[in-house]
């Protein structure tokens, strides 16, 4: 699957959060988590946000801007209900939300192991 496209929308939305942006960003998607049916969001996009969230949560451990910024840019990928598939169809909606996370996932899993292991 290309993923281009979709790494240049997380590039975009990434690179116009606000270090002030971060908690109504965070806010908002543990709002919308709570909202998702588990029917409609697989195991692995709740898993994986929930990962990225406990590593902003946690302000014991030190992550650069650019970092924290890939994830906030993430999170408000998964806040747009309209994105590259918008949220309302079935079964896909969740799909590209799904991809994007995943891919900062693998971006950031030196950070992420780095977490896990202090």
């Amino acid at each position: 699957m290309d993923t281009s496209r979709h790494d240049d929308v997380l590039r975009d939305v990434a690179s116009t959060v606000r270090p002030e942006d971060e908690s109504s960003i965070v806010e908002r998607t543990e709002q919308r988590l709570r909202n998702v049916k588990p029917r409609r969001a697989t195991w692995f996009l709740l898993h994986n946000l929930g990962i990225l969230l406990r590593l902003l949560r946690d302000r014991s451990f030190h992550m650069e801007w650019k970092s924290r910024a890939l994830i906030l840019g993430a999170l408000v990928y998964f806040l747009l209900p309209s994105d590259l598939v918008p949220d309302i169809l079935p079964i896909v909606g969740l799909a590209d939300d799904t991809l994007i996370i995943g891919m900062v996932i693998k971006r950031l899993a030196a950070e992420i192991e780095r977490y896990r292991l202090r």
